[in-house]
């Protein structure tokens, strides 16, 4: 596949970039790189991922499950205030500032 210079026009454009002779012609040649490669990539047939057999292998999967996570130390005791079941916090200077 190649890629011409109206094309990457028709992308800048579409993409908004407002691109000069120069930037025009350079990314050509880089996406021309790029499409090359990835032609290269799809003929030594490793674009499936499978090289040598490693998809045959696969980690050990745990079991699914949800449940807690407990806390060593009770929430009431993280707390430099704690009072009623909720954390008390010193009152933010700027809510006591005249607006």
């Amino acid at each position: 596949m190649t890629i011409s210079r109206t094309e990457l026009e028709k992308i800048a454009a579409l993409a908004q970039l407002q691109l000069s002779d120069e930037e025009v012609d350079g990314l050509t040649r880089d996406c021309q790189a790029i499409l090359d490669y990835f032609q290269v990539v799809s003929e030594a047939g490793i674009a499936d991922g499978a090289v040598d057999g490693s998809a045959e292998r696969s980690a050990p999967l745990r079991e699914d499950r949800i449940d807690c996570d407990p806390l060593e130390e009770k929430l009431e005791d993280l707390a430099p205030d704690w009072r009623e079941g909720y954390f008390i916090l010193p009152r933010l200077p700027a809510l006591d500032a005249d607006a």
